[in-house]
Formats: C-alpha cells, sequence, structure tokens
C-alpha cells in the first residue's frame, strides 16, 4: 500500500508542476472571452476540437472546466455537455489503455506479483466509487486512470465508471458557460447530487452482472 501511495502522488505532482509551468497559457486561451471566441472560430469543429483538447489533458495542463465552458457558451448546454462527456471519457479510457497494456514493465518494477494482485483486488473493490467521485476534481482524474490501468483493475468496470462518472461534470460545467455563471456554487453541489446517484447506479450495474454470471445455466432438452 506504501508504494501505491508513493506513486499516486508522485504522478499527482508532476502533474501540479505541468500545471504551474504552463497551465496560465491553457487557462488564458480558453477561459472568458477568449473561449468563446476560440471555438466560434472552430464554427462546425467545435465539439470535436474541445473533446480532443479534453483528451489532450491527459498529457497538458489543458484546464476541463474552462474547455467545457467555453463550448457551453458557444455550441449550447446539451451540445457541449455531449461532446465535453465524450472527451471526458475518451481521456480517461486512453490512460487506462496506455498504462495497462504499456505499463507493464513498470508495474514489474514498483510492485512484486502479490502486491500487484492486492492492488487489482483494491481498485476491483473500491476503484469504480474512486473512479467515479474524482471525475469533478483536478488532477486525479488523470491518476486514478494511469493507476486504474497499470494495476489491473477489469476493463468493463472502468469504463463504466469513467463514463458514467463523466456525465456531471460535462452537464454541470456546460450549463455554467451557457450561463456564463460567475458563482457556480449551486452547479457544483449538482454535481455532487449527481454523482452520488451514478454511484448508485453504478453498484446496481455490477450487482446485475454479478448475479446473471453466478445463475446456473439451464439444462439442455
Amino acid at each position: 500500500m506504501k508504494k501505491l501511495l508513493i506513486l499516486f502522488f508522485g504522478l499527482s505532482l508532476l502533474i501540479l508542476i505541468t500545471f504551474a509551468l504552463f497551465g496560465d497559457h491553457f487557462d488564458f486561451l480558453f477561459s472568458g472571452e477568449q473561449g468563446r471566441t476560440f471555438f466560434e472560430n472552430a464554427a462546425h469543429w467545435a465539439g470535436p476540437i474541445g473533446a480532443g483538447c479534453l483528451i489532450a489533458d491527459l498529457f497538458l495542463p489543458i484546464p476541463t472546466t474552462v474547455v467545457i465552458g467555453g463550448m457551453g457558451a458557444t455550441l449550447g448546454l446539451w451540445a457541449a455537455a455531449f461532446w465535453g462527456w465524450l472527451g471526458l471519457s475518451l481521456a480517461g479510457i486512453l490512460g487506462y489503455g496506455l498504462a495497462r497494456w504499456g505499463g507493464q514493465r513498470w508495474a514489474d518494477k514498483l510492485a512484486s506479483p502479490s502486491e500487484q494482485t492486492r492492488y487489482r483486488e483494491l481498485f476491483d473493490q473500491w476503484g469504480g466509487l474512486a473512479v467515479v467521485l474524482s471525475r469533478m476534481l483536478p488532477i486525479l482524474p488523470e491518476v486514478l486512470s494511469v493507476l486504474a490501468g497499470l494495476y489491473g483493475m477489469h476493463a468493463r468496470r472502468f469504463v463504466l465508471a469513467v463514463t458514467l462518472g463523466s456525465i456531471p461534470p460535462a452537464i454541470v460545467f456546460a450549463w455554467i458557460g451557457e450561463k456564463s455563471i460567475d458563482h457556480p456554487g449551486p452547479a457544483l453541489w449538482g454535481i455532487v447530487g449527481i454523482t452520488g446517484l451514478l454511484w448508485l447506479l453504478y453498484t446496481q450495474l455490477l450487482k446485475q452482472r454479478s448475479q446473471t454470471s453466478k445463475r446456473p445455466a439451464e439444462p439442455s432438452a
């Protein structure tokens, strides 16, 4: 567990350093009138470009909230929410996939086989909750996506968690951008409520899937 925590804080620190060095540039590019102008100039490509920016956030310090907010101001609530959800979901899946299928060598260096098994069980038990809740916070989505892939959280569980968890921030940040809200406190509480409902949905879907897999097959005639 100590190694996992060290890796978690190490990745978080690395992302924080990139934001400290380059975050102001991207924040200026996408926030306020600059963001609106950027997406208006993109015209019909505003949605795909916005989603691409959210995917690039896996590698670059691009502010998720202002990108989705800029799309909300230009495209309207539901179009911006869709492209925001798509970008957030694909960013998480890409981070998971790169770590899962390209990071085994690093996983072997950082943890013994028994530790990897323990981490995998931990992510399968609690990773879904962590992934869903992390989608409304900075830094954590990228870190948890990489760790979940690195230590082999089951792909279906991860994809379900990341796609459901990306719905609340996509809708709320698009709404904030569309309405040009300066004090989004109530909207952020809305994220919390929606995330809680989606977590209940996630656990219910896993429970149904588990019951289906345990159901004995009917004997053939």
